[in-house]
């Protein structure tokens, strides 16, 4: 029986099969890394508090279109910022960014007028990397108190 084992092992039939294996595992594994690598990118979520006392109109100028509203008990008012770098898996770039002040809101609180103003605390130039424009993404989700009456974004205006 062993000399049949060590026979059919040396076929040429059975060397070219495990050559076709080791190619084909070789070859599935090298297109999973690439596209691994071909969707890189780098994200984070930072939040930012406001307390929003006597506060009854906020306006909301964060120039992006994705900014998401949701109505909540309590008095403050929270932003969930979600930073996306989509075609660079840098996070260390990321976090370098974020520390420098890239994404930093200035919130100011108008007491005569009851109102509460949001916006982003620079202007951001494009960001290119090694020659290569790097997209953005920043997605906005806040949570306002139901004392709120109006908000006031730069598109339109909402009321709860």
């Amino acid at each position: 029986m062993a000399l049949f084992w060590v026979k059919a092992k040396d076929h040429p039939k059975m060397k070219t099969l495990q050559l076709m294996m080791k190619r084909f595992l070789l070859s599935w594994f090298m297109i999973c890394t690439i596209v691994q690598l071909s969707n890189a990118q780098a994200s984070r979520t930072t939040h930012y508090t406001v307390a929003a006392n006597d506060i009854s109109v906020v306006n909301i100028d964060l120039a992006s279109d994705n900014i998401e509203i949701i109505e909540t008990k309590g008095s403050r008012v929270i932003i969930e910022a979600r930073i996306i770098l989509e075609t660079i898996g840098n996070t260390n770039l990321l976090e370098f960014l974020i520390s420098s002040g890239r994404y930093t809101l200035i919130n100011s609180v108008d007491q005569l007028d009851h109102s509460l103003t949001i916006k982003r605390k620079k202007v951001t130039s494009e960001l290119i990397v090694k020659g290569e424009r790097c997209k953005e993404t920043v997605k906005y989700r806040i949570l306002i108190p139901s004392s709120v009456r109006y908000i006031n974004t730069s598109e339109t205006t909402a009321s709860i």
